[in-house]
C-alpha cells in the first residue's frame, strides 16, 4: 500500500510539472504579439516596456512574498560571498535576457522571437561543452548546425516584411542574444541555483536587475506618453507583468522539481505555436515557406540536442 501511495505520489507530482510548463510556455508565447501590440501603439519604446516589466515583477515579489508562506518564499539570506554572482546572475537571467527579447520583438514578427525561444537548449549544450567540458555527440554537433542553420535562415532570407517587422534582422539578432544570456546563465549558475528556494533566487535577482538595469532605461521612461496608453495596452502590460514575468518565472523551478532537464526544454515547442495562432488573429504576422522550413530545422535541431545519449550521464 505504501508503495503504490508513493507512485501515484509521483505521478501526480509529474502532471503538476508538465501543467506547470505548459502553462508557462503557453504564456511566454502569448506574450510576443501582445507585446508587439504594445509596441505598435508608439507609446512605449521596448526599452522602457523591459524596464516596465522588470520594475513590476520586483514589486509583485516583494508585496506577494509579504503574504506567502515561509515554506514557500524561503527564509534563508543570500550569503555575502554569494552577492556578486547574483548580481552577475541577475544581468544575464533577467536584465539582459529580457531587455534584448523585448527589444528585439519590437523590431521583428512575434513567430520570429518566438521560434528563436526554442534554440536556448541548443545554446546550453554548446556553452556546456566549450565552458564546462561537457561531451558532444555527432548527434549534438548536428543538432547545433540544424539549429542555427535555421535560425540564420529565419534572419536573413526569413525575416517579415512590412510595418510591423521594420528591422527583421536586427530583431532576430536581438531575441537570438537573448536566448543566449538565457543559456550562459544555466550553464554558469545550475550549481549556485541549488543553494536558494526558487522564491529567494528570483526575488533577489529581479531587485538586482531593479537596481542596475532600471537606472540605465530612466531617459526612455521619462520620453514615454504615459497618459497616451490605453486602455488596452495597459491590460496588456499588466499581462506581461503577471502573468509572463512573475507568474510564470515560479512555474519554472516548480516544474524543474518533477520533471527531467531535457522535458522541460522540450515544451519551449509551443511558444512558436501560440504566438503563431495569436498573431495571426491579431494581422501581427505571416508564416511563409521560408519561416516554415527554417522552423522545422530549428525544431529538429532542438530534438537532436536534447535527445543526444550522454547528456543525463554528464549533468
Amino acid at each position: 500500500m505504501a508503495s503504490n501511495g508513493a507512485s501515484s505520489e509521483v505521478r501526480g507530482g509529474a502532471w503538476q510539472g508538465h501543467l506547470a510548463m505548459l502553462g508557462a510556455n503557453m504564456v511566454w508565447g502569448a506574450m510576443s504579439p501582445i507585446c508587439k501590440g504594445v509596441l505598435e501603439s508608439g507609446a512605449m519604446t521596448g526599452i522602457a516596456l523591459s524596464a516596465v516589466r522588470i520594475l513590476g515583477g520586483t514589486l509583485l515579489f516583494l508585496v506577494v512574498g509579504l503574504f506567502l508562506p515561509a515554506s514557500v518564499r524561503g527564509e534563508e539570506r543570500v550569503a555575502g560571498r554569494d552577492l556578486l554572482k547574483m548580481l552577475v546572475a541577475s544581468v544575464l537571467m533577467i536584465s539582459a535576457n529580457q531587455a534584448l527579447y523585448i527589444i528585439g520583438i519590437g523590431y521583428t514578427t512575434p513567430i520570429d522571437s518566438s521560434v528563436m525561444s526554442t534554440l536556448t537548449p541548443v545554446f546550453t549544450m554548446l556553452f556546456a561543452a566549450i565552458f564546462i567540458s561537457m561531451p558532444l555527440s555527432w548527434m549534438k554537433v548536428g543538432g547545433v548546425a540544424l539549429g542555427l542553420g535555421g535560425a540564420l535562415m529565419m534572419v536573413v532570407i526569413g525575416g517579415g516584411r512590412g510595418a510591423v517587422a521594420t528591422n527583421p534582422a536586427l530583431g532576430d539578432s536581438l531575441c537570438l542574444m537573448a536566448q543566449m544570456c538565457a543559456a550562459l546563465y544555466y550553464v554558469f549558475f545550475s550549481g549556485f541555483i541549488k543553494r536558494y528556494t526558487p522564491f529567494t533566487m528570483m526575488k533577489w535577482m529581479f531587485i538586482f536587475s531593479s537596481l542596475t538595469y532600471v537606472p540605465c532605461t530612466l531617459p526612455w521612461l521619462v520620453e514615454t506618453e504615459w497618459g497616451a496608453i490605453s486602455t488596452g495596452s495597459w491590460l496588456s502590460i499588466a499581462y506581461i507583468v503577471v502573468f509572463a514575468t512573475f507568474i510564470s518565472y515560479l512555474l519554472i523551478p516548480f516544474s524543474q522539481r518533477r520533471l527531467k532537464p531535457t522535458v522541460v526544454s522540450m515544451y519551449t515547442y509551443f511558444q512558436p505555436t501560440t504566438a503563431a495562432l495569436l498573431a495571426a488573429v491579431m494581422g501581427l504576422a505571416q508564416f511563409g515557406t521560408v519561416k516554415i522550413v527554417a522552423t522545422v530545422m530549428i525544431f529538429a535541431g532542438v530534438w537532436f540536442v536534447t535527445r543526444s545519449p550522454g547528456q543525463k550521464k554528464a549533468s
